[in-house]
């Protein structure tokens, strides 16, 4: 007879194992850099996977070395999905025509976090695995230092997607399906946030990650992994390939044959791992009409959501 919980971790296996399949496609496609976000989908659902198959064997087979590494795999999923919203904030930010608005180290920065979070999580859950009660209260208290670090990272990402809006009109065409998909998960990713926070602090039985209750696990913590993975993987089917070459894309149109006419030549800078902000240069004697600095026509500044309806009426 299977049980609650041994039922609940065949459901996951069900959706990883070919969500690994399709992770790994995605990310061959785009490239396995971690710049690319979609490395990290993998890493997830390899996580699940296997602390799916840890949570089937202890239910027939009790042992703490299985319930240690089940603790640990239960609090570390958290860190792929963090690493691969900043991962896919880059790639957009790296697509604006305009250039980001914010210094890449910021976002590199930002990228130390969730690594440093990822191994306190993995120390603390392998400390309160311990018999010996000291060792049990540290490992409490640097898995809550570990699901902190990741919601103050989630805020600082959350608040930089909503600001990217704001320049949604130099987003590359394609790219645009990434931040929306972002935008999209934020509220799912919150609620699996605030399972982890309450799983650490409230000190409620029904939040246990081994013991809990299984119907608030698999609504605020297996069904929130489960869209955001989708609306990745969505994102990342439908976002254009780009080719590897040292030319950011985000020309537009209209600048790309203003080039080939030799009226508007795009100076670039040499950079072999990333594309890097373009500078053009105004070779013609008369600009073109309408033509401004960065290739954009004079007209009056519209919103975000203006910006949005346009792109897609």
């Amino acid at each position: 007879m299977i049980d609650s919980r041994e039922g609940l971790s065949i459901a996951e296996l069900v959706f990883y194992v070919p969500g690994l399949f399709l992770a790994a496609f995605v990310a061959f496609r785009h490239g396995f850099g971690r710049e690319s976000g979609w490395i990290f989908l993998v890493i997830l659902s390899l996580i699940r996977i296997i602390g799916s198959i840890c949570e089937i064997v202890s239910v027939s087979s009790p042992s703490q070395g299985v319930d240690e590494c089940y603790i640990i795999l239960a609090s570390v999923g958290l860190s792929p999905l963090i690493l691969a919203m900043l991962g896919l904030l880059k790639r957009v930010h790296q697509s604006m025509s305009t250039g980001s608005f914010l210094p890449p180290r910021i976002l590199n920065l930002l990228g130390i976090i969730p690594i440093v979070a990822l191994i306190l999580a993995i120390v603390g859950g392998t400390d309160q695995s311990s018999s010996n009660p000291g060792t049990v209260s540290t490992g409490v208290t640097l898995s809550r230092v570990g699901v902190v670090l990741f919601m103050v990272v989630f805020v600082v990402l959350a608040l930089i997607t909503l600001a990217t809006f704001f320049k949604f009109r130099s987003i590359t065409s394609g790219e645009d399906r990434v931040l929306i998909a972002i935008a999209l998960a934020v509220p799912f990713l919150f609620v699996r946030l605030i399972y982890s926070l309450l799983a650490n602090f409230s000190g409620n039985p029904d939040f246990n990650f081994v013991t809990g209750n299984v119907v608030i696990e698999a609504c605020m913590d297996s069904l929130m992994e489960f869209v955001v993975v989708i609306l990745f993987l969505g994102a990342g089917l439908l976002a254009p390939k780009i080719p590897k070459s040292n030319v950011r894309p985000g020309i537009a149109y209209e600048e790309a044959g203003m080039a080939s006419q030799g009226s508007v030549q795009p100076v670039y800078s040499m950079n072999e791992q990333r594309p890097v902000r373009q500078e053009y240069m105004d070779t013609s004697p008369h600009k073109p009409q309408g033509y401004e600095r960065g290739g954009r026509r004079g007209r009056r500044s519209r919103g975000p959501i203006h910006a949005l309806i346009n792109r897609y009426t």
